[in-house]
C-alpha cells in the first residue's frame, strides 16, 4: 500500500458520495489521505478494531467474512462511491468483515475523529450512514448462518 495526498478530483467523488460540498469537505476532512492497492492486498481485516472510515475511489474490492479456521467467504463486491469501515464507527466492536482488493484500487481514507466532525454537522448523512451500517449488519448476520 502507499499513499498519496487527496487531490480534487478525489474530493468530487467524495463529494459525490457524501451530497456535500468539496470546500467544506476540505475544511472537514483534515486526515483524508488517499490509499493505493494492489490486488490482493488486505484493507481491513476482520477481527481488527476500526480506526478509520474509507470510500473507494478506484477499482474493485471484496468484502470477505471467516467461515473456518482459514477460510472465507465473499459476502459482497464494492467499488468506486462506496463506503466501508463505518460500522467499526457506529458500533464499538471490531471489524465484522475484511476487505481486500480484488485490482488495483484507490481508497480514501477518513479519521474517526474527521468522520464524526463531518456527521455532527450532516444529520441526514448521519442518519443515511447508520441505515446503511444497520443493513449491513444484518447482511453480514445471514450470510453467517447461510
Amino acid at each position: 500500500m502507499t499513499e498519496r495526498k487527496a487531490v480534487h478530483a478525489d474530493l468530487k467523488t467524495l463529494s459525490s458520495t457524501f451530497s456535500i460540498l468539496t470546500s467544506e469537505l476540505e475544511k472537514t476532512l483534515n486526515s483524508l489521505t488517499v490509499c493505493v492497492y494492489e490486488p490482493g492486498a488486505v484493507i481491513l481485516k476482520e477481527g481488527e478494531t476500526g480506526t478509520e472510515v474509507y470510500v473507494a475511489l478506484k477499482g474493485r474490492l471484496s468484502v470477505r467474512q471467516s467461515r473456518w479456521l482459514v477460510l472465507s467467504k465473499e459476502v459482497a463486491q464494492l467499488g468506486p462511491g462506496d463506503i466501508f469501515g463505518e460500522i467499526g464507527f457506529l458500533v464499538p466492536t471490531n471489524r465484522s468483515a475484511s476487505v481486500v482488493a480484488v485490482e488495483p484500487c484507490e481508497a480514501a481514507r477518513i479519521g474517526l475523529g474527521d468522520f464524526k466532525a463531518l456527521l455532527d454537522v450532516h444529520s441526514e448523512l448521519r442518519a443515511g450512514i447508520e441505515e446503511m451500517a444497520r443493513r449491513r449488519l444484518y447482511s453480514l448476520s445471514a450470510s453467517t448462518q447461510s
